[in-house]
């Protein structure tokens, strides 16, 4: 089982000096041949899970309370907060992720717009139905239960409102195949902060067992997707 203390302990300084504050995966639109550099694609990502879900800008319909399970440092959180003009709430394990978002974010002077604090994406601190959006993005790769996760974002969205869930899988394997010996050690060597390999298949059952309707998916690279849900 993953170790909450080793997956806290993963997010340092040196982390944010190679990542910055926006610690996740970028989107590569392989139909674009000029490569985007890291910083660029985060925000592509964020941009384009945000558009495929139809997010709306409106400033009646825009999402005015927000969610990031997992925030790490601030990246995500920060960004919607000042997109929308909403209260986000970044929530993570590590209470420096905690910290430093709280710095980075007073230092930009977004006060409550933006907040952090230290909770456990398996037991949200939140009453049901708080949020017009729920945002996470790479939290599920470290946690051991992923029903249990699903479940409980599904808790504490609004009705009708959004989740959108970006997040490594593992690529599509027919009964026939199995993972390569290098990725078979990889998985062995990474188990005490990635415990449990899900498909993005299995996302999908997940979210329809809460009665959610997956809507769409987009590829990131061959075998790591990012998929949006939205309730019915």
């Amino acid at each position: 089982m993953a170790s909450t203390t080793k997956i806290a302990n993963m997010y340092d300084l040196t982390l944010e000096e190679i990542l910055g504050d926006h610690i996740h995966q970028g989107f590569y639109d392989l139909n674009i041949t000029t490569k985007s550099n890291r910083k660029i694609a985060q925000f592509y990502l964020i941009e384009e899970a945000l558009r495929f879900d139809n997010v709306s800008e409106d400033s009646v319909k825009k999402p005015k309370s927000i969610v990031d399970v997992g925030c790490r440092i601030s990246g995500p959180t920060i960004y919607l907060a000042k997109k929308y003009g909403a209260k986000c709430i970044g929530i993570d394990i590590s209470p420096y992720n905690v910290k430093r978002g709280i710095e980075i974010s007073n230092a930009q002077g977004l006060g409550d717009n933006a907040m952090f604090q230290v909770g456990d994406a398996l037991q949200l601190p939140f009453p049901n139905g708080k949020f017009d959006l729920v945002w996470s993005t790479e939290c599920g790769i470290h946690l051991p239960n992923k029903t249990k996760f699903v479940s409980e974002l599904e808790c504490v969205v609004a009705p009708g409102a959004t989740i959108i869930l970006t997040n490594s899988c593992l690529r599509y394997l027919s009964n026939e195949e199995s993972l390569k010996p290098d990725e078979e050690e990889f998985f062995l060597k990474s188990k005490s902060v990635l415990p449990e390999r899900v498909s993005r298949t299995q996302y999908d059952y997940m979210f329809k067992s809460h009665l959610l309707r997956y809507c769409i998916s987009f590829y990131l690279y061959t075998s790591i997707s990012s998929d949006i849900m939205q309730i019915s």
